[in-house]
């Protein structure tokens, strides 16, 4: 998203940089809002997850379903936060007249989407064919690319809405699309067709919530357009970042997949043989993933209220306050990411098995390395945002494709060390996303310090990773091999993470204060 004129990721909200009481009151009505939204589609998006594998019946169905929507999605979510960021912010440059740059985004959005996805649509044979070896493949793609069309042109409509800070009808539209999105995944999977059924219910959603959009927003109107290369300035630095961005979050699913039906061919598997091997071990790896998301999700619209303020310090040129937000941003970040992150990691067989059924539990020691990796991950992006808020985004891209290298090559050789036995190729790709995330953070790091001088605390850093071997330990060591039990390992967990925080005077009265302050804006 766009944060006070800084990149950040997270489904498409771009509040413009705070300027007096009623702009704070604003935006922190804003923020409930986006808070709202953001957790139902959280929500709707966890009980997909936990539905779609008891409807599908089978790993390799999950799996080759679980592949190609996190494809699209990568292509959706770059699409979405360059469209709405540059939307919104020549909408709030000039809000009187709104309407006309609604109507040029919408024209050229059109023609982005029908492009991208109609190029995705012809090209579906061919890559069904050639990169996953699976021809069934081939309608999910094509439908995907119906998808992207919708979803380029509702992404301008929101960003109207989004620049004219019309916050509350933007998460009221993004709410409605998660209950369509569920409806239509759920519903046209319990089709009995298998994962084209549940694609096919997405496609419908995306359309419908196209239409409703433009019912509640318009088409814009005619007048004088800016000039195409303000919208390409705007928009191409946001692609380049989100592409990296989401690389990092979705790519290593894509490379285990084909790498692993490749080593499966070479090992002598007939073809049906190893892609319905490397579908079964995608579907734990996706297992693992959405619990290893939750802690870089949870901190989302916390990060939403912080960034004005550093974009407002930075453009200002109060060095100090600047400083004050960036190391109080990240503490606070690094200990609700830790938070969340020590007691799933300590309980990750039994977490699996709240959502997911038995079987998945193999995906319990990915779970547990790449988790960390995103607690690295939802750092970075912090960091990423500050950077590009104080006009060095060229800085984050460079990081973010940097890492996105080391994830590539990373997860890529790892797999074919660990081979497609057992479950070590889940580990190993798990460790080698992992270890781009960190990397990036810690680059990120020392090019925050250099600038503002603040980076996360040291005691704070120290104390957090005292309070998360505790949280881990006690999760790990409560008894959790049923979806029950885990849930009370985690609530333990979590409570000997903060009990250690008091104990060691990190957490006292003053982070209170401040929660209570946030809130009530």
């Amino acid at each position: 998203m766009l944060v006070g004129g800084a990149l950040s990721t997270g489904r498409g909200y771009a509040p413009v940089a705070l300027s007096g009481a009623d702009d704070a009151k604003k935006a922190g009505r804003g923020f409930l809002w986006v808070a709202g939204a953001k957790g139902l589609f959280v929500l709707t998006a966890f009980g997909v997850t936990v539905a779609l594998p008891r409807i599908f019946g089978d790993e390799a169905t999950f799996g080759r379903f679980a592949v190609v929507f996190g494809a699209a999605s990568l292509l959706n979510n770059v699409l979405i936060a360059a469209t709405l960021q540059t939307v919104s912010k020549l909408v709030s440059e000039d809000e009187p007249h709104a309407e006309r740059t609604l109507r040029q985004g919408l024209k050229l959005q059109l023609g982005v989407g029908l492009l991208l996805g109609g190029s995705l649509a012809a090209a579906a044979p061919l890559i069904a064919e050639h990169l996953y070896h699976d021809p069934a493949r081939t309608p999910l793609l094509q439908i995907a690319g119906a998808v992207v069309l919708c979803y380029a042109v509702y992404a301008t409509l929101v960003g109207a809405l989004n620049g004219q800070k019309r916050f509350a009808q933007q998460a009221q539209l993004d709410m409605t699309f998660s209950f369509l999105r569920t409806g239509g995944l759920l519903g046209g999977a319990a089709l009995g067709v298998g994962a084209v059924g549940a694609f096919g219910g997405f496609g419908l959603a995306a359309a419908t919530v196209l239409a409703i959009a433009f019912l509640r927003v318009g088409r814009g109107a005619p007048g004088s357009e800016l000039a195409w290369a303000r919208w390409r300035g705007l928009m191409l630095p946001i692609v380049g970042y989100q592409i990296a961005l989401n690389g990092l979050l979705l790519l290593d699913l894509q490379v285990l997949n084909i790498t692993l039906e490749n080593l499966a061919t070479d090992a002598g598997l007939a073809a049906d043989a190893a892609r319905e091997l490397a579908d079964r071990l995608a579907a734990f790896y996706s297992a693992a993933q959405r619990f290893a998301f939750v802690p870089y999700q949870s901190v989302l619209a916390v990060t939403f209220v912080v960034f004005p303020f550093v974009s407002k310090a930075t453009s200002m040129g109060d060095e100090e306050a600047a400083r004050r937000y960036v190391r109080s941003a990240f503490r606070f970040s690094l200990l609700q990411l830790l938070l969340v992150a020590s007691p799933i990691a300590g309980a990750a067989d039994g977490v699996l098995l709240v959502a997911f059924p038995d079987t998945y539990v193999a995906g319990a020691d990915a779970l547990r390395v790449l988790i960390a990796g995103q607690v690295a991950f939802a750092l970075f992006v912090i960091g990423a945002t500050i950077l590009t808020s104080a006009g060095r985004a060229i800085l984050a891209v460079a990081i973010a494709s940097f890492a996105l290298v080391v994830v590539l090559v990373a997860t890529s050789v790892g797999i074919r060390m660990a081979g497609v036995e057992g479950t070590g190729a889940l580990v190993a790709t798990a460790a080698g996303t992992s270890l781009g995330t960190f990397l990036a953070v810690a680059a990120t790091g020392v090019t925050v310090h250099r600038i503002f001088g603040a980076f996360v605390p040291l005691a704070s850093a120290a104390r957090g990773g005292l309070a998360a071997i505790a949280g881990f330990a006690t999760a790990y060591f409560i008894p959790h091999q049923s979806a029950v039990s885990a849930l009370g390992a985690l609530v333990a967990g979590a409570i000997a993470y903060l009990a250690t925080l008091v104990i060691t005077r990190e957490l006292g009265a003053e982070d209170l204060a401040l929660v209570k302050k946030v809130l009530g804006r």
